[in-house]
């Protein structure tokens, strides 16, 4: 079932009142290409013209930011629930809910809200993200969604240098646009995990939804959302979750639950009701996560849906929403409260909500979250959700924290999404490290501290030694609380463990204290990449970011080579965008180069370009670019963590660019190299993706004997179609601008028509080429003289190509017929161009 008429519109008008938001996005990955909406399409799809004017929106609804790094794509929201609404009036409809593969328009969930519940003066409340949206941004312009990934500036994490500032404190500014420990300075200490990362925050307090919800009661919550993704193969069927839930209140709530509600459905996009033939299941124990060439048992709890009847072959996979972890933290604890999985439950749509249907209000949603009752698997096909609580916890202070860590994973069969889930649970695992830098805590096993006044503590439970210490106030005792799940682990027979041993699964020894979640070794992170489009011919430029940024876990700088994709043929699936990216099959390697070290093939990526390398002086074309580099060296040695002025007649890329350069001669952070490959294989006016990854090495002896990990594409693409250049004022001829193709013909567009979609109803084009470089308008009539369309074109640029799809300005497609066009610039040194092409239904 989709949402009610009800709750549509009531997250429609919230949008009305709050505004939707174009995002900023902040950190060291690029802003994904063709992803954002012009607000006037956005009021457009809402059927709510000219209310989203607004100017300070924070509601990112465009689906600009997706999950797309992965080969499991998910839409992210800054107001309580991931996925896209998949055929809703929602703008960012079109883009994945939850697909997988990435780019098949197979989709696995409609929408997944977080639900917090709790008694706020005896009375129980719950404040949803979906199906009612109870939590919201601010409307401060900041409060959008942020965006970055491992070695971006300011992400360090432990075990590599987490004390980003060196101010002593570790990660206390998180990735919000705000200076949360007030130094003056934004964002430059927190956590960055994965290729890529978003992260926001929103609350129940927030005037939006107060007008929207009048009845309801809020708890007065502020939510930390974190979504996180990896791109190398072993790691890329799962998104990682973090919410971090603070009561921001005065009242002290209790008997807090916590839970997600998933509108699971399975199938594809263009087949009519392909969310009722649907069944849930549920699985819960040890599975083996295969790491490398050993398998480590990993345990979890996972809900999934699958499709009946896998729609012939089109739906093989299985789906599921995997609890990880989840406590809660006061300021004073040394040791926070576990929450253990409480509750599944699965609703029918329809039904009332005593005979299994969804819950409709809190009293029913609290229940729902805090009964325990675990539903069974279910035996007919229908339209489900499910809800997964965990809890519960007696009391949340003010100023306390509940941390819920989950992921949802997908893979063909149920044993390809325990296999991702499984590697989703290694991942979150992480590391143990000595954060406190004290080798007398995290030894012998013991990692976890407990303060007195206690009696009867063991300090493990587990030796053959039992002890019954008394603590008094002010003492604290470190002790094995988990030699049980350890002993378990370790003692698992399915798994192929290998060269393990049981120090692999022990924690607390070495003086490592601490559990570092969402931490694993992995491929060199992508450089920082653009492609620019030409006549024929796309160039790629990237820097040396893979070369200097250590392994997450051995700190060792073990980048081998880079590798250059492209992906042809696309055709944008229903559910997928530019920004999401193509299908697997669709990429294919185009060139590789790498270090001279002995490990085959042993091809310089250094050499410079003119002799075959990748090697690239970027910004040749000023004349004085050895002396600007020189300045900014003389003004980085005198004042090396001051901003850098820019000169005049620079533009801000460029003094970025020289600056990088200068500090890379200095050898100071934030230094860069450049490279440069350029493709002329593709065609104009065709979509082409380009990506540069790298790949790392393996030591053997000590010296770089094998190949390592090695990234996708997906972990780094770029949308780009090739144009013809615009003509110059001197050697401007009118009668070189033409229409491709022409006679406009079904089988003469196929090779570049794309599936429709909300912003592009048509998925059609035919291009105008070789317009004036300036900025012009070309307008389309009727043989009888009939206006169709007018067309605004900047080709100041120097693009010279203008695609038009064919729909009229009264929002119809063209018919059968001749048409003409005139072309009439705005710069009096070019003269007005006409002509004709025609079209044949």
């Amino acid at each position: 079932m989709r949402l009610s008429l009800r709750q549509i519109d009531a997250i429609i008008l919230s949008l009305a009142l709050a505004g939707g938001a174009l995002p900023f996005v902040a950190g060291a990955l690029p802003a994904a290409a063709g992803a954002l909406t012009s607000a006037r399409a956005e009021d457009r799809a809402a059927g709510l013209p000219g209310k989203l004017d607004p100017f300070n929106r924070t509601l990112v609804i465009d689906g600009s930011c997706v999950q797309y790094a992965g080969n499991l794509q998910m839409n992210v929201t800054n107001f309580g629930f991931l996925g896209s609404m998949p055929a809703s009036r929602m703008p960012m409809s079109d883009s994945p809910s939850a697909q997988w593969p990435a780019g098949s328009g197979i989709e696995y969930l409609y929408a997944a809200g977080i639900w917090i519940g709790a008694e706020r003066t005896g009375v129980p409340a719950v404040s949803t993200g979906y199906p009612e949206t109870e939590l919201y941004p601010s409307s401060d312009p900041i409060d959008v969604i942020y965006r970055s990934s491992e070695g971006a500036k300011g992400g360090g994490n432990y075990p590599g240098r987490a004390d980003d500032d060196g101010d002593g404190r570790v990660n206390e500014d998180r990735l919000n646009g705000r200076d949360d420990d007030g130094d003056g300075r934004i964002d430059e200490d927190y956590a960055a995990i994965g290729n890529l990362m978003y992260s926001c925050r929103y609350s129940d307090i927030e005037e939006a939804a107060k007008r929207v919800w009048p009845e309801h009661s809020p708890l007065g919550i502020e939510v930390r959302q974190e979504t996180f993704q990896w791109s190398e193969k072993q790691l890329y069927n799962f998104i990682g979750v973090h919410y971090s839930v603070r009561n921001t209140g005065d009242d002290i709530l209790e008997n807090i639950y916590a839970g997600i509600y998933a509108d699971l459905d399975a199938g594809p996009r263009n087949v009519d009701n392909y969310f009722r033939d649907d069944m849930i299941g549920t699985w819960e124990g040890i599975w083996c996560a295969r790491v490398g060439d050993v398998s480590v048992p990993v345990r979890f709890s996972v809900v999934y849906v699958y499709d009946a009847d896998g729609d012939g072959g089109r739906t093989p996979g299985y789906f599921g929403l995997v609890f990880l972890g989840s406590w809660m933290q006061t300021p004073e604890d040394l040791s926070p409260a576990k929450g253990q999985l409480n509750a599944v439950r699965i609703f029918t749509g329809l039904l009332p909500f005593d005979r299994g249907g969804e819950p409709v209000n809190d009293f029913e949603r609290y229940s729902a979250l805090s009964n325990a009752t675990r539903d069974l698997n279910t035996i007919e096909p229908n339209d489900y959700k499910a809800l997964v609580s965990i809890g519960p916890f007696s009391q949340l202070m003010p100023d306390a924290a509940i941390e819920i860590h989950a992921a949802y994973a997908c893979g063909e069969g149920l044993e390809g999404l325990l296999d991702a889930a499984a590697m989703a649970a290694y991942v979150y695992r992480g590391i143990w490290h000595d954060v406190d830098k004290r080798s007398e805590t995290g030894i012998a096993g013991r990692e976890t501290p407990v303060a007195g006044p206690a009696d009867g503590v063991d300090p493990d439970a587990c030796d053959d030694n039992e002890e019954s210490i008394r603590l008094r106030k002010g003492d604290t005792l470190w002790t094995n609380a988990d030699c049980a799940e350890e002993l378990e682990l370790y003692n698992h027979p399915g798994c192929y463990k290998g060269h393990l041993t049981f120090r692999d699964f022990q924690t607390g020894v070495d003086g490592k204290e601490t559990q570092i979640h969402w931490v694993t070794s992995a491929a060199p992170p992508p450089p920082a990449m653009r492609a620019v489009a030409g006549d024929g011919r796309v160039t790629l430029f990237w820097d040396n970011l893979s070369e200097i940024s250590r392994d997450p876990i051995t700190l060792r700088y073990d980048f081998e080579g880079y590798q250059i994709w492209r992906a042809d043929d696309w055709r944008r699936p229903l559910g997928t965008t530019a920004a999401s990216g193509p299908s697997a099959d669709l990429w294919h390697l185009v060139e590789s180069r790498d270090l001279v070290n002995g490990l085959a093939p042993d091809n310089d990526f250094k050499r410079p370009f003119s002799e075959g390398g990748f090697g690239y002086e970027p910004l040749e074309r000023l004349g004085d670019r050895t002396r600007l580099i020189e300045d900014f060296e003389q003004r980085l040695t005198a004042a090396p963590l001051e901003p850098l002025p820019c000169p005049p007649g620079l533009t801000s890329m460029e003094c970025d660019t020289i600056e990088a350069l200068a500090r890379w001669n200095l050898g100071l952070e934030g230094g860069r190299e450049y490279y440069k490959y350029v493709d002329t294989a593709p065609k104009n006016g065709m979509p082409y993706f380009y990506a540069v990854v790298a790949y790392d090495n393996l030591l053997l002896y000590g010296s770089p004997g094998a190949i390592g990990s090695r990234d996708t594409p997906i972990a780094n693409f770029v949308f780009v179609e090739p144009f013809s250049p615009a003509q110059a004022p001197g050697g401007f001829d009118p009668e070189e601008i033409y229409v491709v193709p022409n006679p406009v013909t079904k089988a003469q567009t196929a090779p570049w028509t794309l599936e429709p979609n909300n912003r592009d109803p048509s998925g059609e084009k035919l291009e105008f080429r070789n317009l004036p470089k300036c900025r012009s308008t070309v307008r389309i009539y009727t043989i009888s003289g009939d206006l169709v369309a007018a067309l605004p074109h900047d080709g100041v640029g120097g693009d010279g190509t203008l695609p038009w799809n064919m729909v009229s300005r009264n929002g119809q497609g063209i018919a059968s017929g001749v048409y003409l066009f005139s072309v009439e610039p705005e710069d009096g040194r070019f003269r007005r161009a006409v002509g004709k092409f025609v079209v044949i239904r």
